[in-house]
């Protein structure tokens, strides 16, 4: 099974390589680990290709070479995601053909020999349309001979005979239907603008309108669907801009990200997520204790007094502390409001602008 994509062929060689540079180095001194943002590459291509051997094992067998590591890691994610298209494609074709094999009987037929299974199965596919057509045709036209009667004299000549047919249909036409054809044509032009004028369409596909209308028909669908998709998701980009507050409006955003959509709905999702934990951390911490007040003392003496003298300059403090407090417990500074008061005894303000 030579050029079949596994996480073990794909790596073999790697390791192989990578425990003969291992060896060879053995008595050097060891090197600092690697750079925690190209440990966390390898981590993430090891888990999206299944490689064979683990992250650190890996780490360790290309110490000192993590980027020739990363980019065999690299090389092994395209190959197989290029088999996987490959075996996607193959599987629809089987179902839109009736093969008489399902897809895995002949993935395992032509295993390594991928690309020769699915240009017969191409071939097949593109056999089928034509003699689906044909045989449209013939009762379209209401040709002299059956569709199985043509396809026998034309064997290996199917197109001359769709073209032939093709004509023949365009000639039964009656001026009417011509001219509502050729409204039609010109409309969807406008509408696809498919770089080339309607007369330049209609000159190129004579004999072949139905098919012109055909491919502009479809090209419509094509664009009406992409558009369609694109609302879907400027709405969802709208909707999650007011829910994370985002410092950018949804247009401006719109406007960065043209064509990179499902980026931005990926940041901003990601945005969402680190709002909702950090909401959730809130909750879960529960508020500093508030310390009641003290009554002053009874002001019977000089002494006491004075302390009667600084009470009654305290509600401009005690206002002060309470803003404190409730800054301290809506931003978690760490420490709690009666250790930043006590720390800042007579510089609230300071302490205040700081919070």
């Amino acid at each position: 099974q030579t050029g079949k994509v596994t996480a073990g062929s794909s790596l073999a060689a790697m390791g192989a390589a990578g425990a003969a540079a291992t060896i060879g180095s053995a008595k050097k001194k060891p090197k600092e680990g690697a750079d925690p943002a190209v440990r966390d590459e390898v981590y993430k291509l090891v888990e999206e290709t299944n490689a064979p051997k683990s992250a650190d094992e890996l780490l360790k067998i290309y110490a000192g070479r993590e980027q020739e590591l990363i980019d065999n890691l690299k090389k092994m994610k395209a190959k197989q995601a290029t088999s996987g298209d490959k075996t996607a494609e193959i599987r629809r074709l089987v179902q839109e053909t009736n093969a008489p094999k399902s897809a895995d009987e002949l993935l395992a037929a032509y295993a390594g020999r991928e690309d020769e299974l699915l240009s017969h199965l191409r071939k097949m596919k593109t056999k089928q349309d034509k003699k689906a057509e044909i045989t449209a045709l013939v009762a379209e036209v209401n040709a002299p001979k059956s569709a199985e009667e043509l396809l026998a004299a034309y064997d290996g000549r199917e197109d001359e005979l769709l073209k032939n047919l093709q004509k023949m249909k365009s000639k039964q036409l009656t001026h009417s239907d011509k001219d509502a054809r050729r409204a039609e044509i010109e409309s969807l032009v406008a509408s696809t603008s498919p770089g080339k004028s309607a007369e330049e369409l209609l000159a190129a596909y004579d004999g072949r309108e139905d098919e012109l209308l055909k491919n502009l028909q479809k090209m419509k669908a094509q664009q009406d669907n992409v558009s369609t998709d694109k609302a879907a998701k400027v709405d969802e980009i709208r909707s999650l801009v007011a829910e994370t507050n985002a410092p950018k409006s949804a247009e401006e955003l719109l406007a960065t990200y043209e064509g990179r959509e499902d980026e931005l709905i990926k940041n901003l999702n990601r945005m969402k997520s680190q709002q909702m934990k950090a909401s959730a951390t809130e909750k879960e911490t529960p508020p500093a204790p508030s310390t009641p007040p003290t009554p002053p003392p009874p002001a019977s003496s000089v002494e006491d007094s004075d302390k009667a003298s600084s009470v009654e300059d305290s509600p401009e403090k005690a206002e002060k502390q309470a803003e404190i407090r409730s800054l301290v417990e809506s931003t978690k500074p760490g420490k709690t409001a009666d250790e930043l008061i006590a720390a800042y005894d007579g510089k609230e303000d300071e302490l205040i602008k700081n919070l």
